[in-house]
Formats: structure tokens, C-alpha cells, sequence
């Protein structure tokens, strides 16, 4: 009697070798505080209403942070720690798509068409984001955040992100200050982590479908 052999697949991050404990801990972390992590994966509905409340507050940005962030620091500290923590769990659900793709579930991302559309706007999500902490900076530190030219308003730093993320560079602004440099460079590595990971998904997927 012949007997039957049963394919195991390899365990999760096999392939990642001695980096394997520090991104699964840092992974598993992101399910504890990130309201990502805690919506049903197969509920298309509870992600778009997550999503959905994300670009409210940042559309209430793009047309109040003008007028806030000159009547109260208050408004300067929230909308940065919201901006922040926002663009800290958009970069955990790119890793998670990045490293789970290989290992995905029954129900994790089902969609290849929804996960590219998602992780589009995560892009254009990253650039706002990051709109907000440049001009947060013109505030609370200008010298280290600072530009040349000085972004006078938020449409000026909303220009400048959208310059930096998309590596045009023109130049004008460009920042001078070592904060607003840093914030720069995690910027356009953010959008190349963005385009890997949905070139990296569409090759995963494809993969699958042939076999």
C-alpha cells in the first residue's frame, strides 16, 4: 500500500533567517494597537469604514489645518500624533503584506484588484500624513524642520510632500533643516515600500494562480 505524502508548507518566515524573531515580534506587536489588525480580515465593509474615517480626518486637514493650527498648538500636537500613529500602522499593514504575502491564509486579502486599490490610496494617505508633520514642524521647530522656502501654508507643504514622495525633486522647497531632511528620506522610502509591496503582491499572486 503505497502511503501518502502530505506537502507541508514552511514555516512562517523560514526564509527571512535571523531576522525571523525581530519581525515576527514587531508583526505580532501591531495586532495588540493597531485598529488594522483588529477588523475581520473577510469583512470588506469594516476596512472601507476604517479607511473611509482615515480620509476624513485627512480631508478635515488639507481644508482646517491653516486656520487650527494658527489658533491653538493643541490642534498642532493631536493632528501630528494622529499623523504619526496613522502612518506607523499603514507601514505594519505594507510589511505585513510584504512578508505574509508568501504565507496567506484562507481569507487574508482575498481580492488582488482591492489590495492594489488599497494600498494606492496608503500612498496618497503617506504624502498627506506626511504634509501634516512638515507643516506641524514650521511650528513647533523651525529651525530643524525648516525649508527654504518657508512653507507658509499647508497647500505649500502638501506641494512638497507630493514632490518628495513621487521623487521629482524640483527643489523648490526643499528642505534645510536635519528633521525636515529625515522626514524626507523616510518619506520616499515609505512610497518605494508602497510600489514593492503591490508589485511584490501581484507576482505572489500570480505565481499561485499558475500553480
Amino acid at each position: 500500500m503505497q502511503e501518502q505524502t502530505h506537502h507541508k508548507e514552511p514555516p512562517f518566515g523560514h526564509h527571512l533567517g535571523i531576522w525571523y524573531p525581530l519581525v515576527w515580534r514587531l508583526l505580532a506587536t501591531n495586532r495588540f494597537w493597531s485598529p488594522s489588525m483588529w477588523l475581520p480580515k473577510d469583512s470588506a465593509l469594516a476596512i472601507d469604514l476604517y479607511i473611509g474615517a482615515w480620509w476624513v480626518f485627512e480631508i478635515v486637514c488639507i481644508v482646517f489645518c491653516d486656520l487650527l493650527f494658527k489658533q491653538n498648538i493643541f490642534y498642532i500636537w493631536l493632528f501630528t500624533a494622529l499623523a504619526i500613529f496613522r502612518l506607523t500602522d499603514i507601514m505594519f499593514v505594507l510589511l505585513s503584506i510584504l512578508i505574509k504575502g508568501n504565507y496567506r491564509r484562507q481569507g487574508d486579502w482575498p481580492s488582488v484588484s482591492r489590495v492594489i486599490l488599497l494600498v494606492i490610496l496608503n500612498a496618497l494617505e503617506i504624502m498627506i500624513l506626511f504634509a501634516v508633520l512638515y507643516y506641524s514642524l514650521t511650528f513647533l521647530s523651525p529651525e530643524a524642520g525648516g525649508t527654504l522656502p518657508k512653507l507658509e501654508n499647508f497647500f505649500n507643504s502638501l506641494y512638497f510632500s507630493f514632490v518628495t514622495g513621487t521623487s521629482l525633486g524640483y527643489g523648490i522647497p526643499h528642505p534645510v533643516g536635519k528633521l525636515a531632511r529625515f522626514l524626507s528620506i523616510v518619506e520616499a522610502s515609505s512610497i518605494i515600500l508602497v510600489v514593492i509591496a503591490v508589485i511584490g503582491y501581484i507576482t505572489n499572486e500570480k505565481r499561485k494562480s499558475q500553480h
